[in-house]
């Protein structure tokens, strides 16, 4: 079984400093990125029917503010994530966080978009306690509903730097960060349930990838 975070790890974003956050975030956090990695990367390439792989932000553009918050994602290709569609799982000062993700302008960002417009179904479905975020660099989220997710999918197909995160939180002071065994299998759940969407995504992506659209 993975290990799971705690309500502590959130006073990582109490230190000020670059190199003593980074430091508490390779100890404390990155550990706890790589064992997620390792138990849902395969399991997600089989569910998707995509190579998969494994990234854990290190953040070496930092020179002086330490960053705001710290993930991992699944997807891509072994090079990088951002130019794809990915599984991204993370925690800043508020929360932890699993999402799929469509941000910084990848590529087939508008394609994407028409397609979760056209074919709702794998984020209409999702339980009531989804969120959705339209900034990957800000921590608020709202209420994933019809109405919140047409909005931002219509605003990333249109603005520059629209983005789509779709998923689900675990708040810091979430009783699910005193329970272990719980925590594992609402982060399960959460990604199984997020699978079918992520491989539209995939898919779209692929379609359009091999026809060079």
């Amino acid at each position: 079984m993975h290990r799971t975070y705690k309500k502590e790890d959130f006073q990582i974003f109490q230190l000020n400093h670059l190199e003593e956050r980074m430091e508490a975030i390779r100890e404390c956090i990155q550990p706890i990125f790589q064992d997620l990695g390792e138990t849902y990367t395969r399991i997600i390439e089989e569910k998707t029917g995509h190579k998969m792989y494994f990234h854990i932000a290190q953040h070496r553009r930092r020179t002086t503010n330490p960053p705001e918050s710290t993930w991992s994602a699944i997807g891509g290709n072994a090079r990088g994530y951002k130019k794809y569609p990915h599984i991204q799982i993370g925690i800043n000062e508020e929360h932890v966080f699993i999402f799929v993700s469509i941000i910084d302008q990848p590529l087939y960002e508008k394609d994407m978009g028409e397609s979760l417009l056209e074919n709702k179904e794998n984020w209409i479905k999702l339980k009531d306690d989804f969120v959705i975020s339209g900034d990957h660099t800000k921590s608020n989220v709202e209420p994933l509903t019809e109405e919140s997710g047409t909005r931002l999918i219509k605003r990333m197909i249109t603005v520059k730097k629209g983005e789509v995160l779709i998923g689900r939180i675990i708040p810091n002071n979430s009783s699910l960060l005193d329970d272990q065994s719980k925590q594992q299998a609402f982060l399960f759940e959460t990604i199984v349930q997020l699978i079918p969407l992520y491989k539209q995504l995939l898919d779209r992506y692929e379609k359009n990838n091999l026809t060079g659209k």
